[in-house]
């Protein structure tokens, strides 16, 4: 079969061995590009898997489902709390530290299967995992309708807070660089960023949106890090201690309410059959895996999610 992989700075596509063991076996129906998979392609790091964790297709039983990109221990502290994102005992990542979903197979433990309603577009259900990430810090934090949110950053990420926002029934606005971002939160019931925040919700990480998130957050509010601060994370500390503004780093996904992120996320897709409209903006077959990390990466294209669908 054919599967995507990236290593020592290079994209390619391979043909590989179907998967075969213990497992449900899937057949890939849509897969992300996430900025992590940009950011491990640029390290020039060496990675032997098929690449992949944004997932979702359909079981041999025609079952739609998203795949949930962990397998932990589920034995140790963190797992028994619903934190198995957090598992440091036995913890791999599809498409990571195991073969992921750019592919047109991929199989995975039963546990790792969220069952899709049927208003779910399986060609966009892939945005299930970055919906649950966003869903994440929220949950993690308690927000509620009544809280007001920024967010910071127009990238995928940045539109899954505002579609998780929106939910939840928050009011919510966006700061984003580019205009095609703007629209696009437009589109998804965004305003423009102005005046003071319950919540901010920093989608980038840079010294620049941490110090905007600093400046349009309440006292005593919320500053949630979904953006990934390589450099650091550099808020403005006098602002932040003079006015208790906490700050909630947050990743991946859990189960710390009583129900997993990827449940309440694969509710939310369910709600808002048009965010794979507005989110997605181009589709490549496994094929032209090197274009489409070009076009993900290319600032001048437009692009907010790419996304490869293994059937064409």
């Amino acid at each position: 079969m054919k599967a995507v992989s990236y290593s020592d700075g290079k994209v390619f596509t391979s043909n590989i061995d179907f998967p075969s063991g213990e497992g449900i076996l899937v057949d890939v129906a849509s897969a992300g590009i996430c900025g992590s998979d940009l950011h491990i392609l640029n390290s020039g790091a060496h990675s032997p898997h098929v690449a992949g964790h944004e997932i979702a297709g359909i079981t041999s039983d025609g079952t739609h489902v998203a795949i949930e990109p962990i397998i932990s221990c589920r034995k140790c502290k963190s797992c028994e709390s619903g934190d198995y994102h957090l598992c440091k005992v036995d913890f791999q990542g599809i498409g990571m530290s195991i073969n992921g979903g750019m592919a047109e197979q991929i199989l995975v433990p039963e546990e790792c299967l969220i069952k899709l309603d049927k208003r779910v577009a399986i060609e966009d259900a892939c945005l299930v995992e970055p919906l649950a990430v966003a869903l994440h810090g929220f949950i993690r934090t308690n927000t509620t309708s009544s809280h007001k949110i920024a967010v910071i950053g127009g990238g995928t990420i940045g539109m899954c807070v505002i579609a998780a926002a929106k939910y939840i029934g928050c009011e919510v606005d966006l700061f984003a660089k580019y205009d095609h971002q703007k629209e696009a939160g437009s589109k998804l019931g965004a305003g423009i960023l102005e005046g003071l925040y319950d919540r901010v919700v920093d989608c980038v990480g840079t010294k620049e949106t941490l110090d905007l998130s600093a400046k349009s957050a309440k006292p005593g509010s919320w500053i949630v890090l979904l953006g990934i601060p390589l450099e650091g994370i550099n808020l403005p500390g006098l602002r932040v201690i003079m006015n208790e503004i906490k700050v909630f780093p947050s990743i991946m996904y859990g189960s710390t309410s009583g129900i997993k992120d990827f449940e309440v996320a694969a509710k939310l897709i369910s709600t808002s059959p048009t965010i794979g409209d507005t989110i997605i903006t181009h589709r490549f077959p496994l094929h032209e895996a090197e274009e489409a990390f070009n076009v993900a990466q290319d600032k001048s294209s437009n692009c907010i999610k790419v996304v490869f669908d293994p059937k064409s």
